[in-house]
């Protein structure tokens, strides 16, 4: 059931040493109700473009000028407490401190990816050298806490469709033990990490413009 909407084939190597049928297999049940909008929701894929751009390129028929990639930013701490309370308590109910883990995450400890991966413009530029920019749609996080029915008519103006229901911004993962604030210390050693990143990626959003439904300027981070 989980990897029925988040695939993961392109960051967990074990699935993408599967190949390309393997992944292919996972959308099946799309080709065969008629459905020409395939979606993979994983959340990890934005330090993987240049896997993703390999696949669809080599896929043929110009599955990669068809690709459509949606990109929801985050303030890069938030994110950050947000991925630890996913790695540590939802799953396991233990970890370090996030103080703690805060210092391995200015070390690249235990996985570069995962802890670059607030640093958006990094990613975000590489992505943009191998999708056209026109095919990468970058959303607010806070606008779709704020105002979920313009994100969702962002999407819909995207994708040229409508989709029925609404987005939901209800958090299901109300966890007891979850940490719902980032203490002082931690925002002081994460935040010098994150500043220039931040601002390096309000340049190259205004320098380089995405589809027209895209906010511009893109809004700058809350600080939640």
């Amino acid at each position: 059931k989980y990897y029925a909407k988040e695939v993961h084939f392109f960051d967990i190597d074990e699935r993408h040493n599967q190949g390309v049928e393997f992944y292919a297999q996972r959308f099946q049940h799309c080709v065969d109700e008629g459905n020409d909008l395939i979606m993979d929701a994983t959340p990890d894929y934005l330090t993987y473009s240049e896997k993703i751009s390999e696949v669809y390129n080599n896929a043929g028929a110009d599955a990669l000028s068809k690709l459509k990639v949606i990109v929801i930013l985050r303030e890069p701490i938030s994110r950050e407490l947000s991925w630890y309370n996913h790695k540590y308590f939802y799953a396991h109910g233990t970890g370090p401190t996030f103080e703690r883990h805060s210092e391995l995450v200015l070390k690249g400890i235990p996985d570069i990816h995962m802890t670059s991966l607030g640093r958006y413009v990094d990613h975000l530029k590489k992505f943009a050298s191998l999708v056209s920019r026109d095919n990468i749609l970058v959303l607010s996080y806070d606008e779709l806490k704020k105002d979920p029915e313009k994100v969702q008519w962002r999407i819909q103006q995207y994708l040229g469709r409508e989709f029925p229901g609404a987005l939901a911004t209800l958090n299901t993962h109300d966890d007891p033990n979850k940490l719902r604030e980032v203490s002082a210390s931690a925002r002081q050693m994460l935040e010098p990490y994150f500043r220039g990143k931040n601002e390096e990626l309000f340049e190259f959003l205004d320098a380089h413009p995405g589809p027209p439904m895209e906010q511009r300027p893109f809004p700058r981070f809350d600080v939640e």
